[in-house]
């Protein structure tokens, strides 16, 4: 190759590069998509269930705190966390609503993990097919755990498997006023 047409081959290339850098920073710098965090109000959603059912978040938060699990069955951590979460959800949940929100996996996968447990889960599983709650959420790791109270506030979040204690604290910030 001649050495003109090497100098141009090489400086197209750190363009390419100069530019590219340059579109990833500025969508980067100007991306108004934020993680929901403490003190946000809550994103309101309406997902079917496994059951055939529809929640909808604001619905349920008109009288009750609510707990949103985000899982995959993939996940070992959301595997370990699940019994405990369903023992406390069946010592009594007047006040509260645990919803298990499932991110884009089959039916089958969700109820073959479900048969591969111990006990039958209390609370409701949620199907986001699409990944629109989790999006809108802007999830990242799976177990995240978000508690929101009463009046519509993110009052937790967890981005990693909850302890017994850590669960009794978000029925806790969930059903405070």
């Amino acid at each position: 190759m001649k050495r003109q047409t090497r100098n141009i081959l090489r400086i197209t290339i750190i363009l390419s590069i100069v530019i590219l850098l340059g579109i990833t920073l500025w969508f980067n710098l100007t991306s108004d998509s934020q993680a929901v965090q403490v003190g946000d109000d809550a994103v309101d959603f309406q997902l079917e269930t496994l059951d055939g059912e529809t929640v909808h978040l604001s619905e349920i938060n008109e009288d009750k705190g609510v707990i949103l699990n985000f899982w995959g069955t993939w996940c070992e951590p959301c595997r370990e966390e699940m019994p405990d979460m369903n023992q406390i959800y069946n010592e009594g949940n007047d006040e509260y609503e645990l919803i298990a929100v499932n991110v884009s996996e089959g039916e089958q996968q969700i109820n073959q993990f479900l048969r591969s447990l111990d006990e039958e889960l209390a609370f409701p599983i949620a199907l986001d097919r699409n990944r629109d709650v989790t999006k809108a959420y802007h999830i990242g790791p799976l177990p995240t755990t978000i508690a929101i109270d009463k009046n519509g506030v993110v009052v937790d979040k967890q981005e990693y498997q909850l302890t017994t204690d850590d669960i009794y604290s978000f029925v806790e910030q969930s059903t405070s006023e």
